[in-house]
């Protein structure tokens, strides 16, 4: 948790909002946590009230092989795959990031990068980058 916290210090503490939102981000990594999976879910509930998003998130109680009439996405992204794939409909709409000049725009970095170098207005980056079919 240490070196994890160490490293969002190292490459987020001169982007715009990063001591906005330092001491409440830090917080997830001062508290320890049994489950990764609830370390997951406080984070996300986070970031979604940061960018004043509310997703309607149903954990299921067992593993479901095939679910049937909902949308699955434990594969849609993975390191190994094109996210331009995965997500066909969601084009990176270029922010400021903080070594921009250095490295160019990198998209698709996390929604950390987004909330850090953008805040509340990381929102209409997403907004802007979710493109409808045939447009």
């Amino acid at each position: 948790r240490h070196t994890h916290w160490n490293a969002f210090v190292a490459a987020y503490r001169q982007s715009p909002f990063f001591d906005y939102y330092a001491d409440e981000f830090h917080r997830f990594y001062e508290q320890k946590y049994e489950f990764l999976y609830d370390f997951n879910g406080e984070l996300c509930a986070w970031v979604c009230e940061q960018l004043d998003i509310q997703p309607v998130l149903c954990p299921t109680t067992d593993y479901v092989t095939e679910p049937q009439s909902v949308d699955d996405f434990r594969e849609r992204i993975h390191p190994k795959r094109d996210v331009a794939e995965a997500v066909p409909d969601f084009f990176p709409h270029p922010y400021y990031q903080v070594f921009e000049e250095k490295q160019g725009f990198q998209p698709n970095l996390s929604i950390v990068d987004l909330l850090f170098n953008m805040g509340p207005e990381g929102l209409l980056v997403l907004r802007d980058s979710i493109r409808e079919a045939g447009r």
